[in-house]
């Protein structure tokens, strides 16, 4: 088993299999812990994008994409 280290939110790929995070505030209505594909790591839930195109045909992987942000690209009024 491999040891994930990473310090930052991440598109996580892992044996040829893309896998999307998720906080748990945040989880799509498809998401069943009995019956999809996910990792747990830190917080964070990362499902796989074949969950995606199973359950959304309309899911745009690219839009995702671009509409990730990680905290420190965020523009807070109280960043110094």
């Amino acid at each position: 088993m491999k040891n994930l280290k990473f310090n930052q939110l991440n598109i996580l790929t892992i044996n040829n299999k893309i896998y999307l995070p998720y906080q748990l505030h945040q989880l799509p209505k498809f998401f069943n812990k009995y019956t999809s594909d996910f990792i747990s790591i830190k917080g964070y839930t990362y499902i796989s994008l074949q969950e995606h195109k199973n359950n959304n045909p309309y899911f745009n992987y690219n839009n995702f994409k671009s509409k990730l942000t990680y905290n420190r690209d965020l523009n807070y009024v109280q960043k110094r």
